[in-house]
C-alpha cells in the first residue's frame, strides 16, 4: 500500500489557485491602506499666531519672533532653509517678541548661518501650543530676507508717529 495517499476529501488548491490566494492575501491590506490613505481627512498642524521680521539689531542681522496671542508658546524651533537650526526651551509669553541673531542658526556640522554668503528662501517655525499641540509657521520667498526686512520697516514707521 502506499502511505504517501491523500485522502480525496480533502480540499487542494492547484497552482493557479493559491497564486491567486496568495494576492488576494498580499493586496488586500494594501489597498486597503492606500484607500484609507486617500479618503481620511488629512489632520494638518496648527497655524502659530506669529510675527516674523528681520532687522538690524546691535549691528547685527537678527530674526525677531513677535507672539501675537495672549498664550505662551513653548518648545519653539526655527529652521532656516531647511539646514540651519535654532532651538529655545525658554517660552515665549503672549505678546512678547523672541530677538535671535542670524548667526545663532547653525547646521548639524556647526557652520553658522550668514545672510552675505546664504540666501535666505525659507523660514519654519514649531513650537508647542498651550494644549500640547504641535504649531506651525511657513514662509517660502525666493526674496524672502527683503520681505521680512521690508515688513520690520512698515512696522516701525506705523510705530513712529504714535510716539
Amino acid at each position: 500500500m502506499n502511505e504517501i495517499a491523500q485522502d480525496p476529501n480533502t480540499l487542494r488548491l492547484s497552482r493557479f489557485g493559491l497564486t491567486c490566494f496568495l494576492a488576494v492575501v498580499i493586496l488586500l491590506p494594501i489597498s486597503m491602506l492606500i484607500f484609507l490613505w486617500i479618503s481620511l481627512p488629512k489632520k494638518s498642524d496648527n497655524v502659530l499666531p506669529l510675527v516674523i521680521r528681520i532687522a538690524e539689531v546691535d549691528s547685527e542681522m537678527a530674526l525677531i519672533v513677535k507672539n501675537k496671542s495672549d498664550k505662551p508658546l513653548a518648545n519653539i524651533g526655527i529652521t532656516l532653509n531647511d539646514a540651519f537650526h535654532f532651538y529655545s526651551k525658554n517660552e515665549l509669553p503672549g505678546g512678547e517678541e523672541m530677538i535671535i541673531a542670524l548667526g545663532a542658526f547653525n547646521r548639524k556640522n556647526g557652520i553658522h548661518f550668514d545672510p552675505e554668503s546664504h540666501q535666505l528662501t525659507e523660514i519654519g517655525v514649531y513650537a508647542k501650543l498651550e494644549d500640547n499641540s504641535r504649531g506651525v509657521l511657513e514662509r517660502h520667498s525666493n526674496q524672502l530676507l527683503s520681505e521680512l526686512q521690508a515688513s520690520a520697516e512698515d512696522d516701525n514707521q506705523n510705530e513712529a508717529p504714535g510716539k
